[in-house]
């Protein structure tokens, strides 16, 4: 029931984003773990990703000597792909939630890639 909810909503986010033919970063959250990738235009190619698994994310982690909540670690998510971003010279995306709520660590993901100055 729950997940026929989030394919009905992905489906209609999915169709205004492809409209816009910009690169589309999507976001995956599970239980423990967060995911985001950037998509080329016409969604063929992953131009860059990040998620809670990486070892820059795991290195960060260390940098950071404190336990982090799922939030935190989703904000930290965001400022490393934001940075992979900014190496690829993309000033502009479109935010695919894919289907979850835009609350918690989705928007937090978001937040942060817009503090690291990516137009979402």
């Amino acid at each position: 029931m729950f997940n026929n909810v989030i394919k009905k909503r992905q489906k209609k986010i999915r169709k205004k984003i492809e409209k816009q033919h910009e690169n589309r970063l999507t976001v995956y959250k599970s239980n423990k773990h967060i995911y985001a990738q950037l998509y080329n235009f016409n969604g063929t190619n992953i131009i860059t990703s990040a998620s809670t698994l990486d070892k820059s994310f795991k290195e960060e982690i260390i940098k950071q000597d404190k336990q982090l909540n799922k939030t935190e670690k989703a904000s930290l998510v965001g400022n490393i792909l934001a940075e992979k971003i900014k190496a690829k010279n993309i000033k502009q995306v479109v935010f695919d939630r894919s289907g979850f709520k835009f609350h918690g660590r989705i928007k937090a993901i978001a937040d942060s890639i817009k503090k690291n100055g990516i137009i979402c």
